[in-house]
This record gives C-alpha cells, sequence and structure tokens, in this order.
C-alpha cells in the first residue's frame, strides 16, 4: 500500500510545471520567438502566430555592398624592382602589402604580390601599377555582391535583441537557481549569436572597403598565368621549342653525368668479376 501511494505522489509531482516556465514560454509564444533559427538566406518573423520561416529578398539598397579583387599579369624588364615599386604604390594609396613571392630560376624570373588598397583607390593604383610594367597581358575584375548577407545578418541580429530583452525579463522574475542557470545559459547562447554575426558584418565592411589586387610578373610572357589567344604566334611557338629543346639536352647531360661518377664503380665490378672467372678455370684446370 505504501509502495502505491509513492507512485502516486511521483506521478503528480512529474506533472507539475515550474511558475517560471509556463511564464517563460507564455512569454515567448506571445511574442512570436523562437530559439531556433536557420542558416543561409533566410530569416524568422516575428509573427502573432509563432516564427514563420521565409526566404530573404534582395535587398534593396542604393548603395551595394560589392568586394572587389582583381588579377593582373604583367610583362616586366625587373621582376625584383618592379614588385618593390608596386609595393609602394600601395603605401602610398593607405593600403598594404598582403603576400609577395620571387623566384629566380636558370630561365626568366618571376614573382607575385598580393596588396589592398581603399575601394575608391582602385582605379588610381591600377594606373600606377600599369605604368610599372612593359605591357600589360591581362587583367580579370571579380565582384561579389554581399548586400544581402549584411542585410539578413542585420536583421537577425535586431530578432536575437529582441529575443535576449525577453529572456532577461524571464530571468528578473526567477526565483529557483536551476531556473537561474538555464535562463543564463541561454542568454549567453544569444549574446554569443550577436556576437558572430557582428563579427561577420565587421568582415564584409573592411573587406568591401579595401580592394584585392593580385599582380603576376615575369620577364618571359610565357611564364605568366594568363589564356593566350586563338592567333598563331611565331615568335611563341620557337620560344617553346627552344626551352622544350633546352630541357631534352639537360636530360641528356644528366644522365651522362650519372654514367660518368658510375663508371669507376661499374668498372671495379667488372674487374673483380673477370679476376674471379680466371681464377675459378685456373683452380679447374687443377
Amino acid at each position: 500500500m505504501i509502495i502505491i501511494l509513492g507512485i502516486v505522489i511521483i506521478v503528480l509531482l512529474g506533472k507539475e510545471t515550474s511558475p517560471l516556465v509556463k511564464l517563460r514560454s507564455q512569454s515567448m509564444e506571445n511574442a512570436g520567438i523562437s530559439l531556433s533559427y536557420p542558416s543561409g538566406d533566410v530569416a524568422i518573423s516575428n509573427g502573432k502566430y509563432g516564427g514563420v520561416v521565409r526566404k530573404v529578398p534582395p535587398a534593396e539598397s542604393s548603395q551595394r555592398m560589392v568586394i572587389q579583387d582583381t588579377n593582373m599579369s604583367m610583362l616586366v624588364k625587373d621582376v625584383s624592382e618592379s614588385i618593390k615599386g608596386i609595393e609602394k604604390i600601395a603605401i602610398d594609396m593607405s593600403g598594404f602589402m598582403v603576400d609577395r613571392s620571387l623566384t629566380k630560376p636558370e630561365g626568366a624570373a618571376s614573382g607575385h604580390i598580393s596588396l589592398r588598397v581603399p575601394t575608391e583607390k582602385r582605379e588610381d593604383a591600377l594606373d600606377k601599377i600599369r605604368t610599372i610594367g612593359v605591357r600589360v597581358i591581362s587583367e580579370n575584375v571579380f565582384g561579389n555582391d554581399v548586400t544581402d548577407q549584411y542585410v539578413d545578418a542585420e536583421a537577425r541580429i535586431a530578432n536575437l535583441v529582441k529575443i535576449k530583452a525577453k529572456m532577461e525579463v524571464i530571468l528578473d522574475q526567477a526565483v529557483k537557481v536551476q531556473d537561474l542557470m538555464e535562463v543564463q545559459m541561454q542568454i549567453n547562447n544569444i549574446q554569443e549569436q550577436i556576437d558572430g554575426l557582428k563579427g561577420q558584418q565587421k568582415y564584409l565592411e573592411q573587406t568591401a572597403k579595401l580592394t584585392r589586387i593580385s599582380v603576376s610578373l615575369s620577364t618571359d610572357e610565357l611564364a605568366l598565368p594568363y589564356a593566350p589567344d586563338s592567333a598563331w604566334r611565331p615568335m611563341v611557338v620557337f620560344k617553346a621549342a627552344v626551352r622544350s629543346m633546352i630541357g631534352a639536352m639537360r636530360s641528356v647531360a644528366d644522365v651522362i653525368i650519372w654514367m660518368v661518377v658510375y663508371l669507376p664503380i661499374v668498372i671495379i665490378i667488372l674487374g673483380l668479376a673477370l679476376m674471379g672467372r680466371f681464377v675459378y678455370r685456373k683452380l679447374s684446370i687443377r
């Protein structure tokens, strides 16, 4: 009998709900707030009947946020001096050098440099860079419109701020330690999401303000990364043939050098083999 009464009491206690939980559920339901957030190009509406997931339409903004990257291949007389000149242009334009490299093989020297300058000074920087080289072989500009991503992040931040305010009200009304800890953990989680979205916005802003310019340089046009046109160019074919012939001759010379180095060892081995054969015959005759 005592066991049955104990089971009934446990069941009744399990059905009771904390007043704080009821208050939190009611407040979030009335506000139409959900703590689960989709990713990508979706947002959560604050409707009366709960969060409704919908596609975010393209933002109508007169000032679009576009990240621009420029790739350039250029023929120069001196790769090292050209890289120094391009880096100086970046500094004069209130920009900075991101990375650079220089290689000097037996043939033509080549190098690469990447820099960032303010977007509004991009054309001026490109004009000055063009004057450094002998000829611009190729130039490509790529744009990435991130306005919708920025606006979507802003909408999510606003929604999270509202949720955080509601949770802080619930926190003020909490009495039990367990409820306090649970609500505080949710507030911390919401704040982390807000900080992450703000960091994403800041990254988009800084990347859009500073355009990236990547320049490949060489004293030989064939060493530059570009797609040649379909026109037949005899000089280009001649250079490629000469380069191929030099490579073949180097391969033959490498083989000859290896043979000369190993030749004494081969002669010693053959000599020992002949000597052993001679001794074996002498012993056999006896």
